[in-house]
């Protein structure tokens, strides 16, 4: 028997154990014979790897890449610099290091240009008077309510009577939510086996929750625009809060009785708090991401300094104010510090996506410097570090997917999904 990687499985390997999802459920027999449709059903439902029959298995199928050494050299000196004051005698940490290394000299090797921070030129901030979380958020209104959609959404589920039916009309009258939420149950990140194409049918199959819980997230995201582009670039925002989201989908995966649309949404508001400093003090916040940047400290670190507060703390007042779930508040809330929090598991998946979205993605957020894993996070979730690369792998496969979703306003691409 030899334990193969999902992306080395091939069509005719021979399963050697019966096969089933990180939460248990069933999807081969032992003895089964891999075909090209059960490939695409592993990576959808999560799986890793799979035991294989020695016999059925030939070397020569395991196509492990010829990386140009330069290309390792490259990534180590960029990595070094991101891990600087990261404790790599830590199992994670030290695993973490490793495959994103793997990660990162793959892709330079494929041509992939590694990302340099905007220049954010110095400007004298004479303004001292000290500002309170709660003063960031009193009064803007637009910040402080969700669109109508979402909250005609809330109401409706908070109603006696209520049903799937109602959900699915208040939806469907959203053209542009409506669509988007299509295009994520149809894509890789459920991977089922027909196409989805009504709302009514994806509540049947997600369940009135989820659905809306997703609605929360695509919401979220339309809300923020006119940001001042010389302290934060859109569109890494999202893709590094969406990558973020995915990390946490597939650690809440393999753990039983959470809900993965929850968490998504979890990783992919988790620093909602930073728009808002960005909008309600920029000449402040510009002076956190520079102290963070001189002094080579994690970016909630550099806000505690100037602000006396940080975009988690923030974050989690807008939270409150929008009247989001206990869970999600604490999510958002104690993704930097999961201690305050006393560590609920949800919040610790998320306090560890972070890092890893940080650590595996392109995107770099105001700053170089990674945030700090408290060890009892990982302690908590209680995975094994040897998930890591089978991880990265998977949210890599299903990131370019999902940013289609949330980003992409083409109409071809609004039309034809």
């Amino acid at each position: 028997m030899i334990r193969v990687f999902v992306d080395n499985l091939m069509e005719g390997m021979i399963l050697a154990d019966d096969l089933v999802t990180p939460k248990g459920r069933f999807i081969l027999a032992k003895g089964a014979s891999l075909q090209a449709n059960h490939l695409k059903i592993l990576k959808s439902w999560g799986i890793t790897e799979a035991d294989i029959i020695d016999d059925s298995y030939d070397e020569n199928t395991d196509h492990k890449l010829k990386i140009d050494p330069e290309s390792f050299i490259v990534a180590e000196k960029f990595l070094r610099q991101r891990f600087e004051g990261v404790d790599l005698e830590h199992k994670m940490l030290a695993e973490l290091f490793h495959q994103s290394h793997q990660h990162l000299a793959h892709r330079i090797d494929e041509g992939f240009t590694l990302p340099v921070l905007s220049e954010i030129p110095h400007s004298e901030d004479k303004d001292t008077a000290r500002i309170s979380p709660a003063q960031l958020i009193r009064g803007e209104v637009q910040l402080a309510s969700l669109p109508n959609v979402y909250t005609r959404i809330v109401e409706t589920l908070n109603s006696p009577r209520s049903s799937s039916r109602m959900i699915a009309d208040i939806v469907s009258k959203d053209s542009s939510l409506s669509l988007r939420l299509l295009r994520l149950v149809n894509s890789a990140l459920y991977g089922f086996p027909s196409k989805i194409d009504s709302i009514s049918r994806g509540i049947t199959l997600l369940g009135t929750n989820e659905l809306t819980t997703l609605a929360l997230g695509i919401s979220v995201v339309r809300m923020f625009q006119d940001m001042p582009e010389e302290l934060i670039n859109m569109e890494t925002f999202w893709k590094h809060s969406i990558r973020c989201g995915l990390f946490a989908q597939v650690l809440a995966s393999h753990k039983v009785g959470l809900s993965e649309e929850k968490l998504f949404i979890g990783g992919l508001l988790h620093d909602i708090g930073k728009l808002i400093m960005v909008r309600k003090i920029p000449k402040k916040y510009k002076r956190a991401i520079l102290l963070s940047r001189e002094e080579g400290i994690p970016l909630c670190r550099a806000e505690q300094k100037i602000l006396h507060c940080d975009h988690a703390e923030i974050g989690q007042l807008l939270a409150k104010e929008w009247r989001l779930t206990t869970a999600l508040s604490q999510m958002i809330g104690g993704h930097h510090s999961p201690a305050m929090e006393r560590f609920p598991l949800e919040t610790c998946i998320v306090h560890v996506a972070d890092l890893l979205a940080h650590t595996c993605g392109d995107e770099l957020i105001m700053t170089t410097k990674l945030p700090q894993l408290h060890s009892k996070a990982w302690e908590t979730i209680g995975l094994s570090p040897s998930i890591l690369g089978p991880m990265i792998q998977q949210v890599d496969r299903l990131f370019h997917d999902i940013v289609r979703v949330f980003l992409d306003n083409t109409p071809d691409v609004m039309e034809n999904n």
